[in-house]
């Protein structure tokens, strides 16, 4: 009875058991437990009793165990998230309650960090959590150097983009180019007194009102329009076309200021097209800095006094605050704006420059036609620089277009900008009171050009203009590219050039062909530069026709080569004094005379001469310890140390490179060794040469052409 008893009250425990869920099977666990208690049927009574008792206690405890064990797994599956609701838990709930692995808080902190995890990488963490241990933190510093060196790529590949692609002017484009200059600066004349150069208005003296002062301004010259691309252009090619690349990059426009500046306009054509397309030729340059407008000036300072004779032209500069506004005034006393009164449109209701007139602007010249806030005026950007009416100086766009480089002469020079720009309101185009937007600002801007001054003209005293006499005559004719050095001798200012031989080759292969003997055997041997190391190899294909090399002294040559190149010049420059004889019936010309190469003695006495005083003096204190040749310093070094020891050439440098002497001679010694009218024999030494070793005296030998050896001319007069 009892052990029916027994049997039903185990039954009744195993059934609630077997109700919790577990991964056990309970029947099982029943088949063990009742073998068990048959195995004791044979006990005596007590300890039947303490058996059954023991059993209960063992079958409760298993009992409660699965219950908790069945309860843990209920509760995580309830925390588990539905195949539905899986993409609404976030990634760091799920490494929170599942962080027994180490590595899932390194996984939590960098999503921390992160704060956000890209849509593709969501599934990643989810179902690939080995891939996604394998992510790791990236270093504030790394992502600082990686953010900068991005930067430093982006603008570097600005720059080689422009570098490499301006430098490539080919024959057409550099005589195109030379062609510009002669429309901007005009041909070499003798000129008396006052004169009004092209492109320039005489400003005479006198004073105008500002803040109730009387301020008197004296004479001068102003640009009639803001620089055009056209002309900043030409400036930037003839850096190129003279090998000056470091202030051509200096120089050149930003014109990814059309894009920085504004940001939410479609101006990338106008960044790719702006200063290149011959379509904005005559729209005003902007986009350089304050030192590239400055190099401008100088440039044109030198090209201007090439043209002038007897005339001396201080400087070029950008005007200060008083000039500009005393200009744009055009000689009228009370004027806020260069056309005069206060009105920003005339009688007709035409805009009188070009701003941002406003939102709901209307222009009675464009079909009383409501227009974009910019182009109401009628220009969208900038506009030509001949747009609208002059003042009465006959200055353009005094007012608008573009803001215009000053410095403030009451405020220690401070740059600044006048008359406003394309995105000024009526408000900053007026001559005095205009706000200046770019007061202190130095850099570029899609807003700010600039129109040059021009001092004043001195006439230099020149007692005789004889450049050279023979037999009693004075001739008054200089031999092109060449400084006097006795009545009938005149020496190359500089070594023969890249660009003169590429002139040279050009005839030959115009009067002979492209595949005539003459103009082979006129072809320098390039492949000197690869003798000695593979390195130099680069200048075998680009130093004798690369635009950058345009102003390097020529090598590869033989001595047969330069013989004949002299006389080639000989009988060029004769067919040109003809030409120039029949428009100048003053100057005189000898009638006999040669291009040859110099003796060994005519070349060590120039060499002997020096520098002047004045050049003296600055290599002795502003440029102290500077190298003045380019020659090798010692064994293994040609390039030098940064700084003042710096020779600043790896191999040769240009050929105007360093000090001229008293003569106006460059590059006697260093840069190439010049051959001498005795073949095998050259002077002065090159870039290949140490310093110690090289003098006035010493000859240096060759058989044949080199990558350190060129040559100059000089001009003797016969008759």
């Amino acid at each position: 009875m009892e052990q029916n008893k027994n049997n039903d009250r185990l039954d009744e425990l195993f059934n609630q058991a077997n109700n919790e869920p577990s991964k056990v099977s309970f029947d099982e666990i029943k088949e063990q437990f009742i073998k068990s208690n048959v195995g004791a049927v044979n006990v005596s009574g007590a300890s039947k009793l303490l058996q059954i008792t023991n059993l209960k206690i063992i079958v409760m405890i298993a009992t409660l165990s699965i219950v908790v064990s069945g309860a843990f797994l209920m509760f995580n599956n309830l925390n588990e998230p539905s195949n539905k609701n899986k993409e609404n838990t976030s990634v760091a709930e799920l490494i929170t309650k599942n962080s027994e692995l180490k590595e899932d808080e390194v996984v939590l902190a960098h999503i921390t960090k992160v704060k956000q995890l890209a849509p593709n990488l969501k599934e990643v963490y989810h179902v690939k959590k080995k891939l996604a241990l394998k992510i790791k933190e990236i270093p504030k510093d790394t992502l600082k150097k990686n953010s900068k060196g991005k930067e430093i790529a982006k603008r570097n590949k600005a720059l080689l983009d422009t570098a490499y692609r301006f430098p490539n002017l080919g024959y057409e484009e550099i005589t195109a180019n030379n062609r510009q200059k002669n429309i901007m600066f005009g041909k070499s004349k003798k000129r008396k007194g006052n004169i009004e150069l092209k492109g320039f208005k005489f400003i005479p003296s006198g004073t105008y009102s500002r803040d109730d002062d009387a301020l008197s301004v004296q004479a001068f010259y102003m640009k009639q329009t803001e620089v055009t691309n056209l002309e900043y252009r030409t400036f930037l090619f003839d850096l190129l076309i003279n090998g000056r690349k470091k202030e051509f990059l200096i120089a050149k426009p930003d014109q990814e200021m059309w894009v920085k500046e504004y940001p939410y306009a479609f101006n990338k054509p106008m960044q790719e097209n702006y200063f290149s397309h011959p379509a904005y030729d005559q729209y005003p340059a902007l986009g350089m800095s304050r030192k590239g407008a400055e190099m401008y000036c100088k440039w044109f300072t030198q090209e201007i006094n090439k043209v002038t004779e007897g005339i001396k032209i201080n400087a070029v500069r950008l005007p200060s605050n008083y000039e500009w506004e005393y200009a744009a005034k055009g000689g009228l006393k009370k004027s806020s704006y260069p056309w005069g009164g206060p009105n920003l449109r005339n009688s007709k209701g035409c805009y009188l420059a070009n701003f941002k007139p406003g939102k709901d602007a209307v222009n009675s010249c464009f079909e009383n036609k409501k227009d974009n806030p910019y182009s109401a005026d009628g220009g969208f950007h900038t506009v030509k620089v001949y747009s609208y009416n002059p003042n009465d100086y006959g200055l353009y766009c005094m007012s608008g277009n573009v803001a215009e480089m000053v410095f403030y002469k009451n405020e220690n020079g401070l740059p600044g900008t006048k008359g406003g720009s394309w995105t000024s309101v009526g408000q900053e185009l007026q001559i005095v009171d205009g706000k200046d937007r770019f007061k202190g600002q130095s850099s570029p801007s899609v807003n700010v050009g600039f129109r040059p001054v021009i001092t004043f003209l001195v006439k230099e005293q020149q007692s005789k203009n004889i450049i050279g006499a023979y037999g009693g005559k004075s001739i008054t004719v200089k031999p092109p590219g060449t400084k006097k050095i006795t009545n009938n001798l005149f020496f190359d200012e500089t070594e023969i050039t890249n660009f003169m031989w590429i002139e040279y080759l050009s005839w030959q292969e115009r009067t002979f062909g492209k595949e005539s003997n003459e103009l082979k055997n006129a072809l320098p041997d390039t492949t000197i530069w690869n003798v000695k190391t593979d390195a130099k190899s680069p200048f075998m294909s680009y130093y004798l026709r690369h635009p950058a090399y345009h102003n390097y002294p020529v090598v590869g040559v033989s001595y047969e080569q330069a013989v004949k190149f002299c006389k080639w010049r000989t009988d060029r420059v004769k067919e040109m004094f003809e030409i120039q004889k029949e428009k100048d019936k003053k100057g005189v010309y000898p009638k006999t005379f040669k291009y040859r190469l110099p003796t060994k003695q005519e070349i060590e006495k120039v060499a002997r001469v020096g520098y002047s005083l004045k050049t003296l003096k600055r290599l002795e204190t502003k440029y102290e310890g500077q190298s003045r040749y380019n020659l090798k310093r010692d064994e293994d070094d040609n390039m030098g140390v940064a700084g003042n020891l710096n020779d600043n050439a790896d191999v040769t440098a240009p050929v105007h490179s360093y000090w001229p002497n008293k003569q106006g001679l460059y590059n006697l010694i260093g840069n190439v060794a010049e051959m001498t009218a005795e073949k095998g024999i050259a002077k002065g030494g090159s870039w290949a040469h140490q310093e110690n070793e090289v003098d006035v005296e010493k000859d240096f030998k060759y058989s044949k052409p080199e990558e350190w050896l060129g040559f100059r001319c000089v001009f003797e007069v016969k008759e």
